[in-house]
């Protein structure tokens, strides 16, 4: 197949000096008719060679064209005529000038028009390198790095490649890769501290071109670097992570350690007045004792169930058990959890009039209640109002936990439902918290496929408003 493009270029090559040569002729004639002198016909047939030089992109035919202008020059226009003889000796100067005069010329125009095809496929080819290299620059993922890299020596090669990293078992190669024994050129892919792969070529025997071959070099040395770069990023995020883990980790015990604190004392206290003056203690003041020791389990039950939760969620692990669940009902189990510790504050609970189920794992729904709640205990005074609505919206169901205390602070309220974030200021019953309770109610709820939002009140309080979808998924 090469020989024969090759002959096919040789044959057009001659062609056209046959025509530039036969043209040249032709103006001679015409000029020499017009009474031009021998000069100027040579003129023509110098102005003939030069076109064959830029035609054929070769000084051999440019050289051609100007033996066979001397041998046209003498046949038709020396004397004699028509005779491959010369008996003048200014003739022979003339020919011999017009042949070196030629020779040059041609050599000269080959060798300038060889530098600027050279210097425009310079030109191609550093553009090309250079929208690799800008190209590398936006990829990430390792797959989609050395998948564009075989599509590049694919496009501006035609040849089929395979890439294998070390340590991977994985072979990626593009669409047009067939197992076969064409093998022909492997270049490692070399990383900054560490050989990272191989990159093979399927060109078999077959010759690359100092363009194809600089393609497929930078490219492997483009997928050295990028492989680098998002090997050494994909280590700073788990470092990252890990970092932020174990941040979480320590403030996790931190607020563990803190918060279990007062409830313990209180319960210590409680327990040990009891134990040690239960015959001093009037029945009133037993009652006391024992109202405060149970209040404080409930809310030491609620705060190991948010810890539990958590845990679940940063794990991956909250799994939904989802059955129809009649809302009174939970409604009503929440409530009646939080029985004790709402007894100083004014509960109002709104219920549809009609029965509504919908499917829901009830007892994480019932933790959301229960942390909404005791959040508004929290955050209100003694004797306030707390509004629990239940409603429908569309295809949802509406729950809303209200109250009247001094609202959501806003520094916070961007980042209320993130882990750890507590308020400040206005806490009634000292127990701060650790944060986790909003954070755990939005995972729930979402995890349902609802929403969840908080407001502040035009009339002062806040509002929480969750919505779980009426048929689930």
């Amino acid at each position: 197949m090469t020989i024969n493009r090759e002959n096919r270029e040789i044959a057009r090559s001659v062609m056209k000096v046959l025509v530039v040569l036969t043209l040249s002729l032709l103006g001679s004639l015409l000029i020499a008719g017009l009474g031009a002198g021998k000069e100027s016909i040579l003129m023509m047939f110098l102005l003939g060679v030069l076109f064959v030089t830029i035609l054929t992109n070769g000084y051999i035919y440019g050289i051609a064209a100007s033996v066979a202008g001397v041998v046209l020059f003498d046949f038709f226009f020396t004397e004699p005529r028509y005779a491959f003889l010369i008996y003048s000796a200014v003739d022979v100067m003339l020919l011999l000038f017009f042949l070196v005069t030629a020779v040059v010329s041609g050599t000269i125009t080959s060798r300038l028009q060889k530098q600027i095809s050279i210097s425009h496929q310079s030109e191609l080819t550093a553009r090309l390198l250079y929208k690799v290299a800008e190209d590398f620059l936006h990829i990430t993922g390792k797959r989609n790095i050395i998948l564009r890299g075989i599509k590049y020596i694919y496009d501006h090669t035609g040849y089929a490649s395979r890439v294998i990293l070390d340590g991977d078992d994985q072979e990626y190669f593009s669409e047009q890769y067939a197992q076969s024994d064409r093998e022909g050129l492997t270049i490692p892919i070399q990383g900054v501290a560490k050989q990272m792969g191989s990159l093979t070529l399927y060109c078999g025997r077959d010759e690359l071109t100092f363009q194809q071959e600089l393609v497929v070099k930078t490219v492997a040395t483009q997928l050295g670097a990028a492989l680098d770069r998002e090997y050494s990023y994909r280590e700073r995020e788990e470092i990252r992570v890990a970092m932020e883990r174990e941040r979480l980790r320590s403030t996790l015990l931190r607020s563990v350690a803190h918060d279990l604190r007062t409830p313990l004392t209180a319960l210590t206290g409680a327990s040990s007045l009891l134990t040690d003056k239960f015959e001093q203690l009037s029945l009133e003041e037993q009652k006391k004792l024992a109202a405060d020791i149970s209040e404080e389990m409930i809310w030491l039950a609620n705060f190991v169930e948010n810890i539990l939760n958590m845990t679940r969620i940063g794990e991956g692990q909250l799994f939904l058990h989802k059955e129809d669940e009649v809302v009174d009902d939970v409604v009503n189990e929440a409530t009646s959890h939080m029985s004790r510790i709402l007894q100083n504050r004014h509960l109002e609970v709104s219920l549809p009039n009609e029965v509504i189920s919908l499917p829901m794992d009830g007892k994480l729904v019932v933790q959301v209640l229960v942390n909404l709640l005791d959040n508004a205990v929290k955050h209100t005074p003694l004797d306030s109002c707390i509004d629990l609505k239940v409603g429908m919206l569309g295809n949802d169901v509406v729950f809303e936990v209200c109250d009247n205390g001094n609202g959501i602070a806003e520094d916070i309220m961007d980042r209320l439902f993130d882990r750890f974030t507590t308020q400040k200021n206005n806490i009634i019953d000292g127990k701060r918290g650790m944060g986790l309770g909003l954070a755990i109610c939005k995972a729930i709820v979402e995890a349902h496929g609802g929403a969840i939002r908080a407001e502040n009140q035009p009339a002062g309080g806040a509002r929480f408003v969750f919505s779980l979808p009426n048929g689930g998924e």
